[in-house]
């Protein structure tokens, strides 16, 4: 199992942006972390997740 924002998922072969298409996510819209690196979301690295890999996906707010 892939840890997914704390929860397992079945998510192992699959690349960080196949998850965002799956979950409906636009990639500039997020950051995302893969085992504690920040990476954002239209920069990508081509990692295909594996067993114990742990994924948080973070939305990206604006302030004022």
């Amino acid at each position: 199992m892939v840890w997914l924002n704390g929860e397992p998922k079945p998510l192992e072969g699959k690349t960080l942006k196949e998850v965002l298409e799956a979950l409906g996510v636009e990639p500039e819209r997020v950051a995302v972390l893969l085992n504690g690196e920040a990476y954002s979301g239209r920069e990508l690295p081509p990692h295909v997740l594996q067993e114990g890999d742990e994924v948080e996906v973070v939305a990206l707010m604006q302030g004022g």
